[in-house]
This record gives structure tokens, sequence and C-alpha cells, in this order.
């Protein structure tokens, strides 16, 4: 009987061990690194990424770039004067013309 207090201690730390190998309930990871995780999730990151990636795509010079819930619909002027509206997919990098 009187094992069996640091015995179930011993459970609990090991188990408590066990969850955080397995990313399971107890976790030492702050808000910010959860945060990174999510966003490392995201190719496209930024305004400017997105501007970059439909100049890279269509040429022209950037006029606007607005964030949208899940992406960002950037506008260019291209080199004949036509104006070109683009959505870029912030998770896949693909640019939807439109």
């Amino acid at each position: 009987m009187k094992f069996a207090l640091p015995l179930i201690f011993l459970f609990l730390v090991t188990l408590s061990v066990d969850a955080n190998a397995q990313g399971g309930f107890v976790s030492g990871a702050s808000s910010s690194e959860h945060k990174k995780k999510s966003n490392a999730e995201f190719r496209i990151k930024s305004s400017k990424q997105a501007a970059k990636v439909a100049k890279g795509r269509f040429g022209g010079k950037v006029l606007k770039v607005q964030k949208k819930t899940s992406g960002y619909r950037v506008k260019l002027i291209k080199t004949n004067g036509q104006i070109v509206s683009v959505y870029v997919d912030a998770k896949t990098g693909k640019i939807k013309e439109g």
C-alpha cells in the first residue's frame, strides 16, 4: 500500500509524456506556436506576396490588393492598358481570373 501513491504518480507522468509526444491533451505549446503552425499551411502569406505572384503571371503594374476571407483580390493594369482582376488563393497559391 505504501507504493500505491508513487506508482499512481509515475503512471500519470508517463501518460502525460506520451500524450505530449502524440500531440494529445497536455500541451506546452503557446498560442503563438499554434499560430505559426496554422500560418505555415498557407502558401501566400501577405498581400505583397499575392501581388508578386499575380504580376509574375500577368505582367503589368499592380493597382490594388484586397484581403479576402481565404485569399487576395489583385487588380493589375497590363502594358497594353487592359485591367485584369484576379483572385489568388492563399492556401494553394492558385490564380483565378475574374
